[in-house]
């Protein structure tokens, strides 16, 4: 599945994603095994992926920080 279908279909959830190809910073193609409101909740099923497949990308699929009053580090580190 692409990265915008995992959005579409798991709007603002947390993922658990295996057989993925990284295709940006955050986005994974691949195959959704678990997803859930909250990561606690997928917790469980993370673990299960993991040792059934090795390695499982764990992605949020809405925005991590909304509306924040504080700018991230980026917006304010020097990069020279």
């Amino acid at each position: 599945m692409k990265w915008h279908q995992i959005c579409e279909n798991y709007p603002n959830e947390w993922v658990a994603v295996v057989d993925y190809q990284n295709v940006g910073p955050v986005e994974v193609d691949g195959t959704v095994v678990a997803h859930g409101p909250d990561r606690e909740g997928v917790h469980d099923d993370i673990v299960k992926a993991m040792q059934n497949y090795g390695k499982v990308a764990v992605r949020y699929t809405g925005e991590l920080i909304q509306e924040s009053e504080l700018p991230l580090l980026w917006q304010i580190s020097r990069t020279n």
